[in-house]
């Protein structure tokens, strides 16, 4: 198992850890070996008492483009819960430290959906959200038929997930997505602001708080993403990519 990729660059500032995507002539789609990057990354965060805060963001105009899927070949024959991508997934839906998101850029599929999973969420003006799970023949993932229509109302949640909706950055701040929203750089230097606010407060207040905030949604939410696997694998034989201009 590989647990180093050089597209994933980690930075420690005090005791907040930085963790960019730096694949961005790519834009910064996932691979396995970043994936496994990402999952060792936040092992080793949780058990360091001198991280408080971690930060993801990206290098590049894009954050996100979700998995790259040139490499689903080469995984067909892995059973799901050995895959990279559900171990990250899992790994992430259970972080219980304060986790920031600094988003510069757009995001799609995976991309968006691991934002549903970070405390706070900062992003720039030209960030658009994308969900094509269903246009291309396949169910949303990362628990997010359960978390967007907790968090937005079922019809909404339905709209976006079910019509494949691109939302913009007005849009997706409008209906609580993102936090705030600033332009270009500023976004990190936002972002670091709020992680620089959480690594100040008392640490363990802020882990019981945020425990205590998601209950009992991680086992509910792993079960989802458990069960959202499982779908994708059985229509990923039909899986529709847009064809190329």
């Amino acid at each position: 198992m590989t647990t180093e990729s050089e597209y994933v660059s980690t930075a420690l500032i005090d005791s907040i850890l930085v963790i960019t995507l730096n694949r961005p002539e790519k834009k910064n789609a996932l691979t396995p070996c970043m994936y496994w990057a990402l999952v060792h990354t936040l092992h080793s965060a949780e058990g360091d008492d001198g991280i408080h805060v971690v930060m993801i963001t990206n290098n590049g105009d894009y954050f996100c483009a979700g998995n790259d899927v040139s490499t689903f070949a080469a995984l067909a024959n892995t059973p799901y819960q050995d895959r990279p991508g559900f171990n990250f997934m899992m790994t992430l839906s259970a972080f219980n430290k304060p986790l920031v998101a600094a988003v510069n850029g757009s995001a799609v599929g995976l991309g968006v959906t691991l934002l549903l999973h970070c405390d706070l969420v900062c992003a720039s003006t030209t960030a658009r959200l994308s969900f094509p799970f269903v246009t291309i023949g396949l169910v949303p993932e990362f628990g997010s038929t359960a978390l967007l229509p907790q968090r937005l109302g079922y019809q909404k949640a339905a709209e976006i997930l079910l019509l494949g909706k691109k939302l913009e950055a007005a849009d997706a701040l409008k209906l609580g997505l993102f936090n705030t929203l600033a332009a270009g750089e500023q976004v990190y230097e936002q972002a670091l602001a709020h992680c620089k606010a959480l690594a100040m407060q008392p640490r363990e207040a802020v882990l019981a708080t945020k425990q205590l905030m998601k209950g009992n949604e991680v086992d509910t939410i792993q079960h989802r993403i458990d069960a959202e696997t499982q779908a994708i694998n059985r229509l990923l034989p039909h899986l529709r990519l847009p064809k190329k201009a």
